[in-house]
Formats: C-alpha cells, structure tokens, sequence
C-alpha cells in the first residue's frame, strides 16, 4: 500500500464556508451579550459601522498571522486586535474569549458539512487509510463541536487545531507532529484542502507523498498574493474522488 493515511483541512474542505450576509446589523448586539456589556461600549447606535470596523481590525490581524504562522491565544487576538479600539474591560474579554472566537468562526463564518463528506469517509475506512484532521482556527472548540454535529468525530484518530499549537499551516511542525503523534509515515500520507498557501505549502514542506486541492469560496482569499511555487499533486471538485486517487496509487504498486 502506498498512500494509508489522509489528513484533512477542515474550512472549505471538510465544509462549505462563507461569510454571512445576516450578520452586520446585530453583530454589536451579540457581542455584547456574550461580553455581558452595555451595547453603547461598541457604538453608540447610528455612530459606527461595527461590523466593518471588525472586519477590518480582523484583517490586520489576518496579515499579520499569514506572514508570521503564529496563531495568537483569542483572548489577545479580541483584546489586542479586533476589540482593541473599544472601551471593554479585560477581563470581560479574558472571560468570554472562548465564545467570541467561537461565535465568529460560526455565526460571522457560515459553516455546512458538505454532503459527501460522510459517504467518502466510510469509504476511505473501508481501505483501512487512516484520517486525522489539522485546521487553522482561532477557536479551542469549533472543529470539535462540528465534526461531533456533523455525526463524523469517530472517522479522525487525531484533530490538530492551530489555536492549541500556536502556529498556522502551512507551518510544517503542525504536520510533522500530527504524524507523530499518529505514528504515522509522511512518504505515505496525502493531505486534502482548499489553499495552495497553506495546504499544498504545508504539505509538500513537511514532506507528505502527495496534496489535493479542492477550491473553496475562500480560496482566493486566502491565496491572494501568494506565487503559487508549488501545485497540487491533484485539484478535486468532490471529495469522492479521494477514493479513486487513493485506489489508484494503491493498485500500482
């Protein structure tokens, strides 16, 4: 066998992700209760438009952890970036820190399993290739609760967030450890996402046989500007076509 173990990416990969088009108008609202605040902390009403301040505050933060691959603990990112410019306490921040985070990766980002996730992973088991999960997020919780919502948690032997390592793909430790800890073979693992900057990167960094690329609507965001040095070994517009990569390689040995 040469390919036994496939890591996925989890935002436009595992899921279909967009920016929500609901959200603007509430979005001071809701942070303030998570914060437990008075609402007028983040504007007073007709004042600002507190969602394009985030939005923007948010891409600073952006910039910074693409050229650097450190992901910030969400408290400092909420208290040093995104909420920095607005009069909360610190310790309401520290406090809630989770559930911001959380709240944007989910509400601000609009997340749905795509359908053929479950039937690919059955597949792949049916092979005996081994699944694990590594994920730029800035939540502790998110990937977690949506594999679990998404009735897949029990497929992933191992789930590697960048929020608990510290550092972002396509850093290549966040590879090379998930395999470790998997006791797995980089030679014999493909990695599956929708960026070239950060997938194909990443994985052909650290050293795994092969990359795919599915293209997500935040593809171009996150590869905008990125010299695409590196290609993907295969670009897929449904994961069922791992199967028959994997069958493939697999039959030419």
């Amino acid at each position: 066998m040469r390919v036994n173990t496939i890591l996925f990416d989890m935002g436009g990969t595992l899921e279909d992700i967009r920016y929500s088009e609901d959200i603007g108008p509430d979005i001071a609202e809701k942070i303030a209760g998570i914060l437990d605040i008075d609402p007028s902390l983040l504007c007073a009403e007709g004042e600002c438009d507190f969602y394009h301040i985030l939005q923007t505050q948010y891409g600073v933060y952006r910039e910074f952890r693409e050229k650097t691959m450190i992901e910030v603990h969400p408290a400092m990112v909420w208290k040093d970036w995104i909420l920095k410019d607005f009069p909360i306490p610190v310790e309401k921040i520290f406090d809630h820190h989770e559930d911001l985070a959380y709240f944007w990766e989910t509400e601000v980002i609009v997340r749905r399993c795509k359908e053929e996730v479950r039937d690919v992973l059955e597949e792949l088991k049916k092979r005996n290739i081994r699944l694990g999960i590594i994920s730029n997020t800035g939540s502790f919780t998110q990937v977690h609760k949506s594999i679990e919502k998404y009735g897949i948690k029990d497929f992933f032997e191992y789930v590697a967030l960048s929020s608990s390592y510290g550092i972002r793909k396509p850093h290549g430790f966040l590879f090379r450890d998930v395999l470790n800890r998997m006791g797995c073979d980089a030679a014999r693992t493909i990695y599956v996402g929708d960026t070239i900057s950060r997938d194909v990167v990443g994985a052909k960094g650290a050293g795994l046989y092969g990359a795919i690329q599915i293209k997500s609507e935040f593809t171009g965001l996150s590869d905008k500007g990125h010299k695409n040095e590196m290609e993907p070994d295969y670009i897929i517009h449904n994961l069922l076509k791992i199967t028959e990569i994997v069958d493939g390689l697999n039959q030419a040995v």
